[in-house]
């Protein structure tokens, strides 16, 4: 009996048994399904959610193309508009072509050339009146209608290209058009864009002739029945119901299957396509981007997979961390607090390593700021007794004494090593402002001349040949003494101990002894051959000299050729950075053995007692009194404007006509400086301000009217910027500009920054 209850109990033992392993596997199976249904659930809102995101990006980047083609045909008609009006109107119809409508139409061409091939003139017969490239018109493709007398045609040309053609009627007289390069136009703006791997963009007209596509023989079919005759035997259904919700102007995104027409065998593919309407007035065009399904939905399946891959490997690493946590729980209570032990012990000591090196760094942070102050402090301490006693020997003695011009002396190298002073305390300010002053050359070297010979030792001769016949420059005293004083110190230096010569040398050159230099060992600012004169100083000294390779890396910052310890290599570097920024240039000549010869040309900015002067003796005003306004006696205020934008040209001229103001106007830089070169002669009036473009061709409108200032300094000078930069605050602070007028200008907005700038 006890067997036979043994076994039974062991029989239920393993029918209970069986039954826990059923139940566990159904239960891991239910949460295996509940996983996997989760997860596809999952999957597909993520999918959709990328494929909805991708969907309105495209539609997004259509839609801003759409716009930018708006404004750039909308821009184009204005133009043709303001031809018609520059050129004279009824002079285009002349029998013979006219010289100015002929220069017109060809200038605005070449500066254009870039989409627009060419400017037509046809008469109410449809002839050609004025063709600039000699293009002809063979066959009309597609045409939309923007307004009374104004549409867009796709015309196939006599050499067989096919262009855009923006034509305005004029009642009575015919018509003018612009070809615009319809390849050129494609390339530029759509063929560049990437869409997916193989996609493209496609611009189309309401009525389904394809004005733009990758696959050029397209170009001028209509879409659907173009296509069945070009390519037979192919299914465009799903292509049919797209190209119907397109027609009807509609925007959106549509999924449809169709052909890569660009590819051989024309596989079939699902496709995206985004498309919107281009408004063209009464009319629109259809513009769409169409890119491959798969290009979306394979990344999306692959970034899936690897963070499925990813999940997978995760999991198994907790596992095994969990495995070998669970070793680890099972070892001596010993090991364990051993562990913890240096664990913590070497998290204490990299904490303390971190706040060893931020202390460190802060003191040193902190030592610089004091040395700093301590210098600034202490040597304005020594100032102020020298600059006191100086002022109170000049009060006492007389003006016209050796010892009054001691004193002077004292009291101004005084003044300028305060200006250094206050340098030094303001490094951490950020926008330091640059004083430059119309100042005496002359006297600017000499002063320089008398701090070098204090420093000159024994061994060392220090020669002057001044002859600047009272010619000023723009300038700060202050950096151009220490651009002396650097050179001439490196003079000494290269004449070591053995007895030497410096010659500081300072006269008037012109503009051809720039043009005779070796350019091996010219270094110019990009606008130094704008004036006609220039200050030339030169240092010659007979010391050791320099290679050629040496030479080639002397204003190179941190590069020194003295020992260790003796120079820092920033001296020559600061030294060209200075005379850069006072738009001079810089010339050295050195053998070795022979000497070295270092030569500063500044732009002279005046003649003492000349028309050019801007101060008087023994002044040096700031440049920001340079220039007054002055209107002419028989046409009143004369302005000249410069912008490479006839539209903003002519928007002046008439606004200047409604004040009464005489305006000419400038295409370019070099047309405005001939103007002003011309003005006087064959009728032209006198210019009293200049107000021109910040930026023409690559071309800096601040370097053109420094230039200007520099040549006719009685003229004001204006800047019109599309965004006020840091360039114009500084040159206006610095003089070099009268003001500066933000866009869009009008002749009253110009007045108000001239009286702003302190102009009658």
């Amino acid at each position: 009996m006890e067997k036979q209850g043994t076994a039974g109990v062991q029989g239920c033992r393993k029918k209970g048994g069986s039954r826990g392993w059923v139940i566990l596997v159904f239960v891991q199976a239910a949460v295996l399904l509940a996983v996997l249904w989760a997860g596809m659930g999952i999957w597909n809102e993520y999918r959709d959610a990328v494929m909805d995101t991708q969907k309105q990006q495209l539609l997004l980047t259509v839609q801003s193309l759409g716009d930018s083609m708006e404004v750039v045909f909308q821009d184009y008609l204005e133009d043709l508009e303001g031809l018609y009006r520059m050129a004279g109107q009824e002079r285009l119809w002349e029998a013979e072509a006219g010289q100015s409508p002929d220069s017109l139409l060809a200038q605005y061409v070449a500066t254009h050339q870039t989409l627009v091939r060419d400017v037509m003139v046809e008469d109410t017969r449809g002839r050609i009146v004025r063709s600039i490239s000699g293009l002809r018109p063979a066959k009309v493709c597609s045409t939309v209608r923007i307004s009374d007398g104004r549409s867009l045609r796709m015309t196939e040309m006599d050499s067989g290209e096919k262009d855009l053609v923006l034509e305005m009627e004029i009642p009575g007289k015919g018509s003018i058009s612009l070809v615009l390069d319809l390849e050129q136009y494609y390339q530029a703006l759509m063929q560049q864009l990437r869409v997916g791997t193989s996609g493209y963009m496609v611009l189309k007209d309401r009525d389904g002739i394809i004005l733009m596509h990758p696959e050029r023989a397209q170009w001028g079919i209509e879409v659907i029945r173009g296509r069945m005759e070009l390519y037979e035997d192919l299914d465009l259904d799903s292509l049919q119901t797209l190209i119907d919700h397109q027609m009807e102007g509609r925007k959106g995104v549509e999924e449809y299957y169709s052909y890569w027409w660009t590819e051989e065998d024309y596989p079939r593919v699902r496709k995206i396509c985004a498309y919107c309407p281009v408004e063209l007035g009464e009319d629109f065009l259809i513009l769409s981007a169409v890119m491959d399904y798969d290009d979306v939905y394979i990344p999306v399946v692959r970034g899936v997979s690897r963070l499925v891959i990813l999940f997978l490997v995760f999991a198994l690493v907790l596992v095994a961390m969990a495995v070998y946590m669970a070793g680890m729980m099972m070892q001596k209570q010993k090991d364990t607090e051993q562990i913890t032990y240096l664990t913590e012990l070497n998290r204490l000591l990299e904490e303390m390593h971190r706040s060893e090196e931020t202390i460190a760094h802060q003191q040193r942070l902190q030592i610089m700021g004091t040395m700093t102050g301590g210098i600034a402090h202490e040597f304005n301490n020594l100032l102020t007794p020298i600059m006191g006693y100086a002022d109170l020997l000049l009060m006492e003695l007389e003006e016209d004494s050796d010892s009054y011009d001691n004193a002077l002396e004292i009291y101004e190298a005084s003044a300028k090593a305060k200006e250094i002073i206050q340098q030094i305390s303001s490094l951490s300010r950020k926008n330091l402002e640059t004083a430059y002053r119309n100042t005496d050359a002359g006297r600017m070297v000499a002063r320089a001349v008398k701090m070098v010979r204090s420093v000159c030792p024994a061994n060392v001769v220090l020669k002057e040949e001044l002859d600047l016949q009272g010619a000023r420059i723009l300038c700060n005293e202050t950096q151009l003494n220490q651009v002396i004083l650097n050179l001439c110190v490196n003079a000494i230096h290269a004449i070591g101990r053995q007895e030497g010569c410096i010659r500081i040398g300072g006269r008037v050159a012109g503009r051809q002894e720039l043009a005779k230099l070796n350019p091996d060992g010219l270094h110019l600012s990009p606008d130094l051959d704008n004036w006609s004169r220039y200050v030339c100083v030169e240092i010659r000294d007979n010391g050791c000299g320099m290679s050629r390779e040496v030479r080639n890396r002397i204003f190179d910052p941190f590069f020194t050729t003295k020992q260790g310890g003796k120079g820092t290599g920033l001296g020559l570097a600061l030294v060209e950075q200075i005379i850069s920024a006072h738009r001079g240039g810089l010339y050295v000549e050195s053998q070795p053995g022979k000497g070295s010869l270092f030569s500063l040309y500044l732009p002279v900015n005046g003649q003492e007692g000349g028309a050019e002067n801007l101060g008087t003796e023994g002044e040096d005003p700031d440049v920001r009194e340079g220039s007054t306004l002055v209107p002419t006696a028989d046409n009143g205020l004369g302005l000249l404007v410069v912008d490479d934008n006839p539209k903003v040209l002519q928007l002046l001229k008439k606004d200047a006509d409604r004040l009464s103001i005489r305006l000419e106007c400038a295409m370019g830089f070099e047309e405005a400086r001939m103007f002003l070169e011309g003005q006087g002669t064959r009728g032209r009036g006198q210019v009293d301000a200049l107000v021109a473009e910040q930026e023409i061709a690559g071309q800096s409108g601040v370097d053109f009217c420094m230039a200007v200032r520099g040549r006719y300094p009685d003229i004001a000078v204006i800047v019109m910027a599309d965004q006020v930069t840091r360039e114009l605050v500084e040159a206006r602070q610095r003089g070099i500009l009268d003001g500066y007028i933000s866009k869009p200008v009008s002749v009253s907005g110009i007045l108000e920054a001239m009286k702003q700038a302190g102009q009658p």
